[in-house]
C-alpha cells in the first residue's frame, strides 16, 4: 500500500511523509509567486490542509504532484488578487530579499538571480504563474494550460510577452551599468 492510500485511510505518519516530501516544491513556488516568506508559509499550510481534506480525490503520485501545483498556483493567484485590493504598507524592496527554501533534486535554480526574481514579481499574476510553472516547475505549455485552466495559446502568449518584457527590462538594466 502506498503513502497516499495509507494517508487516505487516516495514517497521519503517511500524510506527514507526503507533506515533507512535497513541502519544498509547494513552499518554493509560493515564495517565488508572492515574494514574501510569511505569505508562502501560510499558503503552503493552506494547500496541505486542503490536500488532507481532498485525499479521496488523489489517484496516484503523479496526480498528487499536479494537484499540488494547481492548488498552490490558484491559492497564490487569489492571494495576489486580494493584495491588489489592499494598500501596501511595506516597501516592495524589503519583501524581495527573502531567500528560497532548499528543494529536492539538487538541480540548479535558473531563477536564482535576484534581478530576475524582482522582475518576475512585477509581472501580472497570470503571467507570473505561467513563467514560474514553465521555468521553475519545468512544465510544458499543455501542462500549464491544465494547471491554470487556461487555453494553450494564452499560455504561449503569456510566455512570449513575459519573456520579451523580461529581456527588455533586464537588458536595459545591464546596459546601464
Amino acid at each position: 500500500m502506498d503513502a497516499i492510500e495509507r494517508a487516505r485511510q487516516g495514517d497521519l505518519a503517511a500524510f506527514d511523509w507526503l507533506m515533507r516530501r512535497h513541502e519544498p516544491r509547494v513552499s518554493s513556488l509560493a515564495l517565488r509567486f508572492t515574494g514574501r516568506r510569511a505569505d508562502a508559509e501560510e499558503l503552503t499550510q493552506d494547500v496541505f490542509l486542503l490536500l488532507h481534506a481532498s485525499l479521496a480525490q488523489i489517484a496516484n503520485e503523479e496526480h498528487l504532484t499536479r494537484w499540488l501545483l494547481r492548488a498552490t498556483t490558484h491559492r497564490c493567484l487569489n492571494r495576489l488578487r486580494d493584495d491588489q485590493r489592499r494598500p501596501r504598507l511595506v516597501p516592495i524592496e524589503t519583501l524581495q530579499t527573502e531567500s528560497e527554501p532548499a528543494t529536492d533534486g539538487g538541480q540548479p535554480d535558473h531563477l536564482a538571480n535576484a534581478m530576475v526574481r524582482r522582475e518576475i514579481l512585477e509581472l501580472s499574476p497570470e503571467a507570473r504563474a505561467v513563467v514560474l510553472l514553465r521555468f521553475q516547475e519545468d512544465l510544458d505549455p499543455s501542462d500549464i494550460s491544465a494547471v491554470l485552466d487556461m487555453p494553450v495559446n494564452t499560455v504561449n502568449s503569456h510566455l512570449r510577452r513575459s519573456l520579451q518584457w523580461l529581456r527588455d527590462r533586464l537588458g536595459g538594466e545591464s546596459r546601464g551599468t
